[in-house]
């Protein structure tokens, strides 16, 4: 009797980088927008010694810079401005807390200074509190309309809320107001991803990446977003031209090679994983992709290796599970892939994928009760797939309930009515009927179909 194999799924392996804030805004200064710091009423020691660690903070020599913004203010305690530095330098070296309590104080001494407002909202969506996030980002937009960071980090807060459509408003409307942020069109592109518009999503990234070639992360994504619209050729070269800039990039790596094992270009695939791996050996992700890679080669035994690495990274990992019951399967040990199977569905009982690989794995180890079981399962969550209902067919078959075979097998053959093994099979069951007639019929229309298919001789029925 011929049994189809599982239909084995695989996973996609992406990395997003969300540039949900720009850095923080030290001043405002074009005509049209919000009074910027100002050193105003500050001793002219105060200003050296803020105006020196500002120096530190634009060079991200956080703690040199701090311990100057406190002498500053031990000399002028109403000093706004040095407030404000103090609370980027300190929500920069992830003192959040206390970086907000200092941009209390400046807000306090300089209640309408927008900038203010937008780092606060830095430091609080830091602190994962994205409501006053919002807060925070929309009193700088009260302050200074035109603010196209605060809108970009607006539309962030609200990504982080999952309230997509405002957040995709406020990323567009600081876009409008300055066409050449980077931030917030890769931001942008990144709502548009999650919204499944991969397309539309490409041109953004692309944009960013023009604003700002030397990102990695834009052109990252740039290359995903590829890979999402189906673009794989442009995808590859995309991480090509990233690689050979950053060459140390792990993500990539991998992302380069699922691209290559989807174009079944394995050698290629194996060396991308491969690289990623020798730059960081603890991917348990990036092990299941070479695992996937190595089955599909035919060395099963170094998938099993790869797949057991990864679950010794993450020992619930139900994809790592599955890839190994897949491994198992193609050596027709059906114990170890059956247990891997219930292992996989234990983790994520909607995994059809899974289910599917444990009634073939039933089947194929003469359990017929129990993949009689799990193929009725999966003809509720797959009624369209022929495979199935042919799997369930053989499953009856050999379990001596003809007659629900033969229904079996007609539904099979009514979904895909080319299914040459279905006609051979219907056959079998209605020979067992005691229907020769049928069973002809349904012979020569097997043999019409794939002419290696022949109606049994009397003496092997």
């Amino acid at each position: 009797m011929k049994r189809t194999t599982p239909n084995f799924a695989h996973i996609t392996i992406t990395a997003l980088f969300l540039y949900l804030i720009t850095d923080p805004i030290s001043s405002l200064t074009s005509p049209t927008q919000a009074t910027g710091h100002s050193d105003a009423g500050a001793s002219h020691e105060a200003k050296r010694l803020n105006h020196q660690g500002l120096e530190h903070l634009n060079k991200k020599e956080y703690e040199q810079a701090i311990p100057l913004f406190r002498q500053a203010l031990q000399l002028q305690p109403d000093y706004s401005d040095a407030f404000d530095n103090l609370g980027k330098a300190l929500d920069a070296t992830g003192k959040h807390e206390e970086a907000i309590g200092d941009f209390d104080k400046a807000i306090k001494l300089a209640p309408e200074n927008a900038a203010i407002y937008y780092n606060k909202g830095l430091a609080v969506f830091h602190e994962g509190k994205f409501e006053e996030s919002v807060a925070m980002y929309r009193k700088a937009l009260e302050i200074h309309e035109d603010f196209s960071d605060a809108q970009n980090g607006l539309g962030a807060a609200l990504l982080s809320l999952g309230k997509t459509e405002e957040a995709g408003k406020a990323f567009s409307k600081a876009i409008t107001l300055n066409p050449k942020n980077a931030d917030a069109l890769n931001n942008f592109g990144l709502t548009l991803l999650s919204e499944k518009k991969a397309e539309q999503a490409t041109s953004y990234f692309r944009r960013a990446h023009k604003v700002r070639p030397a990102s990695a992360e834009y052109l990252e994504n740039y290359a995903h977003a590829l890979e999402q619209a189906g673009h794989s050729n442009e995808a590859i070269a995309a991480y090509h031209k990233l690689l050979a800039k950053h060459p140390d990039n792990t993500s990539a790596w991998t992302s380069l090679g699922y691209l290559y094992y989807s174009a079944k270009q394995y050698d290629k695939a194996s060396s991308a994983l491969q690289k990623s791996l020798a730059l960081k050996h603890d991917q348990p992700e990036t092990l299941i992709a070479l695992g996937m890679v190595q089955n599909d080669e035919g060395k099963t035994a170094d998938a099993i290796k790869s797949y057991e690495a990864s679950l010794a990274l993450k020992a619930d990992d139900f994809h790592a599970h599955y890839g190994l019951a897949n491994a198992y399967y193609s050596l027709k040990d059906y114990p170890k892939a059956t247990a891997n199977y219930e292992k996989a569905l234990a983790q994520k009982p909607d995994f059809s994928e899974a289910l599917v690989g444990l009634a073939a794995s039933q089947l194929a180890a003469n359990n017929f009760e129990e993949a009689i079981a799990n193929y009725q399962k999966l003809i509720s969550l797959r009624p369209d797939d022929p495979n199935i209902r042919f799997n369930l067919g053989t499953a009856y078959f050999n379990k001596g309930k003809f007659q629900d075979a033969v229904t079996s097998y007609r539904e099979a053959i009514h979904l895909k009515p080319d299914l040459a093994h279905a006609h051979y099979n219907l056959g079998m069951a209605l020979l067992r009927l005691n229907d020769p007639q049928a069973a002809q019929v349904a012979f020569q229309e097997a043999h019409r179909l794939d002419p290696s298919l022949n109606a049994p001789s009397a003496n092997s029925r």
